[in-house]
Formats: C-alpha cells, sequence, structure tokens
C-alpha cells in the first residue's frame, strides 16, 4: 500500500516528467521551501527559493538549460512524510552541449498531501561545469 506522502510525490514526478508547470506547483504550498545545490550566479536553477513562484522561477530555468536523456528512479523510501528518492540521471546541458551522467537523492517533506520541502542531492560542481562548458574531470597531475 502506498502512503499519502509517496502518493503526492509520485503524482509531482509524473507532472515534472510532462513539465507540466502548472501541475507541478499545485504540489507545493505558498510557503513552501525548494533548494538545489549550486550557485545561482553560474547555475541558474540552484539555490533556495520559497512558494510556487520561486519554485517557477527555478523549474523554468532548469527547463531551458537542461535536456534530459535518461532518468531512473531506485526504491522510493517514506517515514514520518520525509520521502527519499534515490536515482540517476543523463542530461545535456545548454549552451554547453555537455552531458553529465550522475547519482542523486532527492528529499521531499509532504504534510497534508503538500510538498513543504523539497532538497536535492547531487553533483553540484558537476552540474555547474557541465553547465558552463568546463572540463568534468581534473587534468591529470
Amino acid at each position: 500500500m502506498t502512503s499519502q506522502a509517496i502518493a503526492t510525490v509520485e503524482a509531482y514526478f509524473d507532472a515534472f516528467g510532462r513539465r507540466d508547470m502548472e501541475r507541478i506547483l499545485a504540489h507545493f504550498p505558498p510557503d513552501a521551501t525548494w533548494t538545489i545545490p549550486g550557485d545561482p550566479a553560474l547555475t541558474p536553477w540552484a539555490g533556495s527559493r520559497t512558494g510556487p513562484e520561486g519554485i517557477r522561477q527555478s523549474l523554468t530555468a532548469f527547463f531551458t538549460a537542461v535536456e534530459p536523456l535518461a532518468f531512473e528512479l531506485g526504491t522510493v523510501v517514506e517515514a514520518d512524510g520525509r520521502v527519499l528518492v534515490p536515482g540517476r540521471y543523463a542530461s545535456r546541458f545548454h549552451p554547453s552541449g555537455q552531458v553529465l551522467e550522475s547519482e542523486m537523492i532527492m528529499r521531499f517533506t509532504v504534510t497534508d498531501g503538500l510538498i513543504t520541502d523539497y532538497r536535492v542531492f547531487e553533483d553540484s560542481l558537476g552540474i555547474t561545469r557541465a553547465h558552463l562548458g568546463e572540463p568534468l574531470t581534473a587534468p591529470p597531475a
């Protein structure tokens, strides 16, 4: 049996996969927090945002700059309204055209059927480098 928290996260993923901004934002209350590691001056969708309009800004920048090539989720785990979702992805970053493959884990806090906090833990340095067109690995010494 799927918990309400997991069902909320699954509905979010469905909307996200369709890039349906209004359906995505319907899953967040006005005071929701949204955190993606990184410097928003270098990676426009990174940083902390509050509320649907802040989330819209982050996602608009993300959808413009990131072309998904592969996206795979692992086993979803829920405890006391916190949902952890591990996964792997491959994305092409624009305008650089670089591709990054990486692992991540997303943490959602769900209260009364809404996502009140979202945080992703991923390779923020690799993402910034791919987005800016910098080498993804350090040259050999």
